[in-house]
This record gives structure tokens, sequence and C-alpha cells, in this order.
């Protein structure tokens, strides 16, 4: 008898689903880092809410609950998934339109804030249905290295998507109309939905199961934190989230400005990034299948400590640490990235997936959020007190990655001494 994971439509949903998978992330690429700055620089907003509206983003993930009750009383998936993604793209295209707008620099503000957090709340609303169909079709023993393959392919492309669009927004720039060069981004991220569409029309329409009635919070909440061994694997992703936004996010202007780095020599660090990532990918997935999600993560998380344990030295006097610094961390994601949802499915009954990865990913926002303010005052009160935290000289990023790394060996050891003798479900 064959194996229905072999079958013909299932191999062209998985093929359709790893291509819908890398045109999202295009769009994903297009309407954030310097291409959404260069834009929100241009209709005048400052650099302070420009990382209002950054933290804003990661507080979208709690959209994400929104789509529990919203499974409860679909009976197919595939018209509201293409129907509600679609949506979320154009929203993100429309994101490039606003400087065209003839209203006020208040109005263009709030017209792209709206719009972009309009597109994360549908982004969101489709994102956990869209992962769960999309895995439907993938065997539960090689869903390790189908993700990574996955996201090899997203990667790949993702770089040479965006060093070519860097170089059109660029020649744009140079010739003095950026405008311009909004007007591309858009007309690319609308190319980019057309194909999207396509990819997710091809994919096999899978009726939801019954088991996806409507849940109530009570029952979620029972099966999501009451359940033990889930419960762990939201504080293991949740601090190690927790560890990552608190360092991360300052080192952009970091590179930059204490290291003296110019925006192509950044470029070039996150290529070689980049592609490290991609090597590492389908091996942590192999690796993954065959020991575990939990000891995947594991790798992942030992992979950032190396990471942050070089970042504490990499001072202005050894600016070029930050280039192990910047490989390590991208391999390091490779491990946790994927399997922090793969460990859902392990840890969660069948009926309640879509609960608890809407409640981690929550969990993991909230925190994140969190932390992105907590690293902001830390890097606050050790620059009023002249690179200086309890006697000791250093940069608040510096001290930043020494905080992250004794976080990161605490997540280590919950990991090895909880999650990892967790015994994982694969269904």
């Amino acid at each position: 008898m064959e194996n229905i994971f072999d079958s013909k439509e299932y191999k062209s949903s998985r093929n359709a689903y790893s291509l819908q998978c890398m045109f999202e992330y295009f769009i994903a690429l297009l309407s954030s880092d310097a291409f959404l700055a260069k834009l929100l620089k241009d209709i005048g907003l400052s650099d302070a809410a420009t990382g209002v509206i950054s933290s804003l983003i990661m507080i979208t993930f709690l959209f994400q609950l929104l789509s529990v009750p919203l499974a409860g009383k679909l009976k197919r998936i595939k018209k509201y998934i293409i129907i509600v993604d679609t949506a979320s793209q154009l929203l993100f295209a429309a994101v490039f339109t606003v400087p065209f707008m003839p209203i006020s620099f208040r109005g263009k503000a709030a017209a792209v804030t709206a719009l972009i957090l309009l597109g994360y709340l549908a982004l969101y609303l489709n994102n956990t249905l869209c992962y769960k169909w999309g895995n439907s079709f993938v065997s539960p023993d090689n869903r390790g290295t189908y993700s990574a393959i996955k996201e090899m392919i997203s990667l790949f492309a993702g770089i040479f998507f965006t060093l070519g669009a860097g170089y059109v927004v660029d020649r744009f720039e140079t010739s003095g109309n950026l405008h311009g060069a909004f007007g591309f981004l858009s007309i690319s991220m609308v190319v980019v939905c057309i194909f999207n569409f396509i990819c997710l029309a091809r994919m096999k329409e899978l009726p939801l199961a019954e088991s996806n009635a409507l849940q109530s919070f009570k029952e979620i909440i029972r099966h999501t934190f009451g359940n033990r061994s889930f419960r762990n694997t939201i504080i293991l992703v949740s601090l190690t989230e927790f560890a990552r936004y608190l360092t991360v996010g300052f080192m952009g202007t970091y590179k930059t400005v204490d290291l003296g780095l110019s925006v192509s020599r950044i470029q070039m660090i996150n290529f070689a990034s980049c592609l490290s990532r991609f090597a590492i990918s389908k091996p942590l997935g192999k690796y993954s299948d065959r020991y575990g999600y939990a000891n995947g993560f594991y790798l992942g998380n030992l992979l950032n400590l190396a990471a942050f344990v070089i970042g504490i030295f990499a001072s202005p006097k050894h600016g070029l640490l930050i280039v192990p610094f910047t490989v390590l961390f991208q391999m390091g994601y490779a491990g946790t990235g994927q399997n922090c949802f793969n460990m859902t499915y392990c840890f969660v009954e069948d009926e309640y997936i879509l609960s608890g990865i809407a409640v981690c990913n929550s969990v993991r926002g909230i925190l994140g959020f969190g932390a992105s303010f907590v690293g902001s005052f830390i890097l606050n009160y050790i620059q009023n007190n002249g690179n200086s935290f309890m006697g000791i000289h250093a940069s608040g990023q510096q001290i930043l990655c020494a905080i992250t790394a004794i976080f990161t060996v605490i997540c280590l050891v919950f990991n090895r001494k909880v999650v990892s003798k967790q015994v994982e479900n694969r269904k």
C-alpha cells in the first residue's frame, strides 16, 4: 500500500508550500530592515519613533491567539488562507505607497503604522493555520529535514533577492529619486504576491479535522499551560527569545556607529552568515529527526552561546570579532528557529496544535517585546555612565551579550535536564 506522503498530490503540495514560504519570506524582507527604515526616514519619523514601530511589530504575535476561535468555525481552510494571506501581502505593499499620498506628516505616520499593524494582523490570523496545513503533507519522521530544506530554499533565494532589490533601490536613490525606489518596491511586492497566490492555489485542499471544533478558553489553557511537557517547551522557547531580543536588536547601531563598519561590509558579513546557516540547516534538520527536536534546539542554543560569548569581546579594538558573532548566531538560529515549532507537534495533543502554536508564539512575542525595553534601559544606563557597568568599562552591547550568555546557559541546562528528557510523540 502506497504511503500517502509519497503520493503525487502530497509531493506537489509540499513543493508548493516550500515555494510559498520563500515568496512570503521575500515580502518579509522587503517590508522590514533597511527598506522600511528608508521609508520611515523619508516621511520624517525619528529614530525613536522607528524603534517604537519595530517594537509594535513584535507584540503582534498576540494576533495569533485570534486564529484559534477562527479555526473552530472554518469548514475548509484553503480559501480562507488564500484570501487572508493575499490581503496581508497587499497591505505590506501599500506601505510603500504612503510617500505618494497627498496628506500631512502625521497622516503619513498614522497610515504607515496602521498598514503595518493590519498587515501583521492578517498575517498572524493566517500564519498558524497555514503552518499546520502545509505540514500536513509532511511525514512526521521527516519534518526536521523538510523544515531545514524549506528554510534553505528561502534563505538562499532571499540572499540574491535582497541583493538585487537593494541594488535597484541604491540606483534610484543615487539618481535622487528615492520615491521611485518606493514605487519599485511596492510593485515588486505585488508581483511576489501573485506568485505566492499561485503556490497556495496549487496546494491540495484538506478539510479541517473535527477536532478543530471551537474550543473554550478553559480547554485551551488546560491542554497547553496545563500540559507539563508543553509548558516546559513554552518556558524554554520564551526564555531563548527573551535572551535573543535583549541583545540582537541593538547590534545594528553597534556595527555602524561603535565599530565603524560600512553598510557594504555589513552586507558582506550578513552574506557569509546566511551561507553558513544555509550549510548547517540540513545537517541540523537530520540530527533533529534522528535524536529529537529538543536536542536540535539544544545544539542551536549552544551555537548561540558561542556567539554571545564572542560578542562580549567584540570591542572597537577587536571589531573583527563581530564576524564570528554574526555567523554563529545565524547558524544557531537554524537549530532554534524551526525546532520551536516542531516541538509543539510532539508535546501537544493533535487537536490542540493550533492553540499550542498560537499560545507559544504569543508568550514569545510578549517576552521579546519586554526584552527590547529591558535591553534599552540597560543600554541607556551604561551609556549615561560613560560606558561603565559595575566598575567594568565596556560598551552597552558587550554587557548585553554577557547577560544574554547567562540566560542562554540557563536555557541549555533547562533544555538538557528537562525538555530533552520528555518523550516526543511524532504524529
